[in-house]
């Protein structure tokens, strides 16, 4: 009902209170789009990728990211299929572009791809070591490196193809509500998890769930051994010189501030105190928000959480999920 009562006062304030300037309305300008990946080629010489029907720009400039990795052009349509899927890169996912527009075209500055936009979140009911299911669904975590292995080792056995490792969409480690990693061997049936990844369905109606990232409810370490973590990083680019920054972790022990940095540590964009977590004794929260004008650099990459315990500093790092 809300939409149905404010798209006819919006489009009313368009038509009877906008000023009358229909020539600039063309002109230079931001523009995002989210929508499928259809195509990543060269046109006339220069490189471009082609999102919900619309042909935008790619630049030497142009910042590619996947959930887990920084990309080049090339990886985004050919070279082989991600794991369970069929078509080369990234072709048929979501991706969402940032940038700006002109009489000449549209001009990235980031595009943020992966194969899909799926979320489960529910109950383990599965882990022997042969299969990891939730909620009866099967999930596969993508190995975190190339001398990783996906979990749960795939097998002839288990009909399902093995997963390599595929520096284009690596996994994360599995951690737990405090953003600390545990094994995913250790997580017990009935345990509440958080995945993120990308379905895919299978001819027996089932599909899997091949998951980039996860967060499932377990200990880490009782111990009160000094560390950081990041539970979630967000960098919104609100403008080209405006960035907003929201950034969640936690600490042992419950005390002291964190620096938040460029994964490169060469820029420092703000700290944040440290308070005991009321939920999970022993352990600290902490979160950095900021809305940062006339800033000289784009969300980054990559993010770093610096701790410093004793005189002895501790770091954690993450990819930032840029909107």
């Amino acid at each position: 009902m809300r939409i149905t009562f404010c798209v006819p006062v919006l489009m009313a304030a368009v038509l009877f209170h906008a000023a009358p300037a229909p020539a600039q309305s063309f002109g230079q300008g931001v523009i995002e789009i989210e929508g499928p990946l259809e195509a990543a080629g060269v046109e006339n010489g220069t490189t471009v990728i082609k999102v919900m029907g619309l042909t935008v720009f790619v630049t030497p400039d142009t910042k590619l990211t996947s959930p887990t990795a920084s990309l080049v052009h090339g990886d985004l349509g050919t070279g082989p299929a991600l794991p369970g899927r069929m078509d080369p890169g990234f072709i048929g996912g979501h991706a969402i572009v940032t940038g700006t527009r002109d009489v000449s075209g549209i001009y990235a500055k980031q595009v943020y791809v992966e194969p899909a936009e799926n979320h489960l979140i529910g109950t383990v009911t599965l882990n022997d070591g042969t299969g990891f299911e939730v909620e009866g669904m099967p999930v596969v975590l993508l190995p975190v490196s190339s001398d990783a292995q996906a979990y749960p080792k795939q097998t002839p056995e288990s009909g399902t193809p093995p997963v390599a490792y595929d520096p284009r969409l690596p996994g994360s480690p599995l951690k737990n509500s405090a953003g600390f990693e545990i094994a995913p061997g250790s997580v017990q049936v009935g345990s509440d998890i958080v995945v993120a990844g990308y379905y895919v369905p299978t001819p027996d109606g089932k599909g899997t769930i091949y998951a980039y990232g996860a967060t499932a409810s377990g200990d880490d370490d009782a111990s009160q051994t000094p560390r950081v973590s990041i539970l979630r990083a967000e960098c919104r680019q609100r403008a080209a010189d405006e960035i907003e920054w929201d950034v969640r972790g936690s600490t042992v022990p419950p005390s002291g501030s964190v620096t938040i940095l460029n994964a490169a540590g060469t820029v420092q964009y703000g700290t944040a105190a440290v308070t005991p977590d009321m939920s999970d004794p022993g352990k600290g929260q902490y979160r950095y928000r900021a809305d940062i004008r006339k800033a000289t650099q784009q969300c980054p990459a990559g993010v770093l959480a610096r701790f410093t315990v004793g005189g002895k500093t501790y770091t954690a790092t993450a990819v930032v999920e840029r909107r």
